[in-house]
């Protein structure tokens, strides 16, 4: 008699802890994030570029403002394979001018804005994310600090053939794009 007296209040605490754990495991709650990139700026604006060219390979270069070497110092002030540098930058999948690719990484993710080190940039060095693409490798040489440029990426100088992609996307047959502001030459 006892058991029947309490089994209704026993079945509002089951239906109760059933409706926590159900919330508690919904796609909403347990979807995996990607990094936060609210904190990118607006792309650079190639058709403002004080130079375009194009380098071995392929590889676009849009000069969107120039860097300042101070005078008699001009063989130190731009990148070479022995740099280690610091720059920022946001990597996007190009979509033919706009910027407004998606973007697959950033120096600006998850409101950190500061720069990142780059050393060795001579071809098949060891460096993680973007300094292992060729082609964005190609396009920091020859930058001068405080240089802000594009650096249009095809596929065959991107991740082809390298692993499937960054933060969840395959990259292998994308051209790719790169805002980069050279922040310094060490």
């Amino acid at each position: 008699m006892r058991f029947i007296k309490k089994l209704p209040f026993l079945l509002v605490a089951l239906l109760f802890s059933s409706v926590l754990i159900i919330q508690g495991c919904s796609d909403e709650n347990n979807r995996p994030t990607g990094p936060d990139f609210s904190n990118v700026p607006e792309p650079y604006n190639m058709s403002n570029a004080d130079t375009t060219y194009t380098k071995e390979g392929g590889v676009e270069i849009y000069v969107i403002e120039e860097g300042v070497c101070p005078s008699g110092e001009e063989e130190f002030c731009t990148v070479t394979p022995r740099d280690q540098i610091s720059l920022k930058y946001t990597g996007r999948i190009f979509d033919g001018g706009t910027g407004e690719g998606e973007i697959f990484e950033s120096t600006y993710v998850d409101s950190t804005r500061s720069s990142a080190i780059i050393t060795n940039l001579t071809p098949n060095s060891t460096q993680q994310q973007a300094a292992q693409i060729e082609g964005f490798r190609r396009g920091l040489l020859g930058m001068k600090e405080g240089e802000k440029r594009v650096i249009i990426v095809p596929p065959s100088l991107g991740y082809s053939d390298s692993r499937p992609g960054v933060n969840g996307m395959d990259l292998r047959d994308e051209t790719l794009r790169y805002d980069v502001e050279l922040t310094g030459i060490q």
